[in-house]
């Protein structure tokens, strides 16, 4: 191939020459071909799809809902052990049940998350809890605040 002819492109058995000409084959002194707009489309049309395939799926809406909500009981799960740590507890004395409530909220220039959630004793009694955590808690840093709430407790997030 003379440099006169050289490529930048090449598609298959589709080439661009020098000349933006797409020309069919490893004869780069052939004739571009009557169809080449055709032929480029179908060739770039099949790689488009190719690299499709190889890109990973996205996860379906549900499967979204499930992982949003396991960061949800993850970041709760750690607000409870840090209260069990914090109050000289075994972390296998307390377990999450539910969350019942959840609320975000503005405050010291930044956005927190409050929650109520149930919680089952070592006695199997339910109590509900309440914390206060950074909106992606993933360790004890993240939580401000956990604690049992009282019976006269009640009301929403806030």
């Amino acid at each position: 191939m003379s440099s006169a002819n050289a490529t930048s492109c090449v598609y298959g058995e589709i080439w661009i020459d020098g000349f933006a000409r797409l020309h069919k084959g490893d004869d780069f002194t052939s004739s571009p071909s009557s169809n080449t707009l055709q032929e480029f489309g179908d060739v770039w049309l099949a790689a488009a799809e190719r690299q499709l395939s190889l890109r990973p799926k996205s996860p379906s809406p549900e499967e979204l809902t499930e992982r949003r909500q396991e960061r949800k009981r993850k970041g709760l799960v750690i607000a409870l052990n840090t209260y069990a740590k914090r109050n000289n507890m075994q972390l296998t004395d307390l377990e999450f049940v539910e969350e019942k409530e959840r609320n975000q909220v503005y405050g010291r220039g930044a956005l927190y998350v409050h929650s109520n959630f149930l919680v089952k004793g070592s006695d199997g009694k339910p109590t509900m809890f309440f914390a206060e955590m950074h909106p992606d808690c993933t360790q004890e840093e993240d939580v401000v605040c956990c604690t049992p709430l009282e019976e006269n407790d009640y009301g929403h997030c806030v």
